[in-house]
């Protein structure tokens, strides 16, 4: 059975494809190492891109709370899960609306220095 998913859906919106576009041909390559390492990051991010419905407002599928929609779509833990959104927010790709509610920003600067920063802070706090 292929991974893909082979149900056609409608393309996600303005929004979700000019953030598509710029994670993939812009954002990506301009990220430090640090970020793309472990490949956790930018999975989360192509998450959030998936889950995003025309306005770029992040939905969680199946009913299911944001946050863990997000975990299990890139298959993180949930405190993983909130660490790396934490730091898409930092780099200013995704604004929080609320405390479970996300959206993308595709017109952003990226601050990726500011998601490495914050990455490295948390987990710092966590390692005893």
């Amino acid at each position: 059975m292929p991974a893909v998913d082979l149900i056609p859906r409608p393309s996600a919106g303005p929004v979700a494809a000019a953030y598509l576009g710029l994670l993939a041909r812009e954002w990506e390559p301009a990220m430090p190492p640090a970020l793309l390492r472990s490949r956790r990051f930018l999975g989360l991010l192509y998450v959030l891109h998936d889950r995003a419905d025309q306005l770029g407002h992040v939905q969680a599928r199946y009913g299911a709370d944001v946050v863990q929609d997000l975990a299990r779509g890139a298959c993180l833990s949930t405190d993983d899960t909130v660490r790396y959104l934490a730091a898409a927010v930092a780099a200013g790709v995704v604004v929080q609306r609320g405390p479970s509610a996300y959206a993308l920003r595709p017109a952003a600067v990226p601050d990726w220095s500011a998601a490495v920063d914050h990455l490295t802070a948390s987990r710092e706090r966590t390692t005893p």
